[in-house]
């Protein structure tokens, strides 16, 4: 019996479908999360599809019959495959070993392709997390100067409430930093994003409007985070 793994290898390989979206639940079978029954039924579809495409035009498929060998793995692939079902390496047949291998390596260590396994509202909330507490912190060594700036200007004696200022600024510290871990600890993006909201307005308060540069770029992680679409 065909597994889901090989069936969405064989689509791949074939170019059927939504190349995102496959590659999306073929990474979670092999992280073991749970795969929804609508990501299966989407797999079964094109898998039919794409039978009944070579039943009804066989000699459009008669190269598939032709094998050849993994250049990484040395499995035996089909000569149409694109990637390779056991190592997922891709096959390019006019490029030599070696020069796929140095492409490869540049292609791990490439820092953006790292970037871009971010979701974009992770992104905004490490910027939010930062923008938030550089500010807090400053304000926080500089608590006693600031305060003698606002008796200057409005003759009001605010240093006893030092102390206050003070745990304000650590908690609002404390949940900058937890935004950004939030964001990466839990993988739901709605439950990120209706946790991060309510930080971002809590940050706020807690801040003294100090953070509200934090304020805003978390926000906007939590309203991308909601928007987020999920296959």
């Amino acid at each position: 019996m065909v597994t889901l793994l090989e069936k969405i290898e064989n689509l791949l390989n074939n170019n059927i479908g939504d190349i995102s979206r496959l590659e999306h639940i073929k990474k979670s079978i092999a992280e073991n999360k749970k795969i929804y029954n609508s990501d299966i039924q989407y797999v079964e579809e094109l898998e039919i599809k794409r039978i009944e495409s070579i039943t009804k035009n066989p000699t459009e498929h008669h190269s598939d019959d032709v094998s050849i060998l993994c250049w990484n793995c040395e499995k035996v692939l089909v000569q149409s495959s694109k990637f390779c079902s056991f190592c997922g390496v891709r096959q390019d047949h006019k490029e030599s070993k070696f020069i796929q291998g140095l492409s490869r390596i540049r292609q791990e260590n490439n820092p953006l392709k790292i970037v871009s396994n971010f979701h974009s509202y992770q992104i905004l909330a490490i910027i939010g997390g930062f923008a938030g507490v550089l500010p807090i912190l400053i304000a926080i060594s500089n608590i006693g100067r600031i305060l003698e700036i606002i008796n200057f200007y409005t003759s009001k004696d605010l240093s006893g409430f030092v102390d206050w200022f003070i745990v304000f600024g650590v908690i609002s510290t404390g949940l900058c930093f937890f935004a950004v871990i939030v964001s990466f600890a839990i993988k739901k993006s709605k439950r990120v994003g209706r946790i991060l909201f309510f930080l971002s307005f809590t940050i706020l308060v807690f801040s003294i409007m100090v953070g509200v540069a934090g304020f805003v770029f978390i926000l906007f992680a939590a309203i991308t985070a909601l928007k987020k679409r999920r296959y």
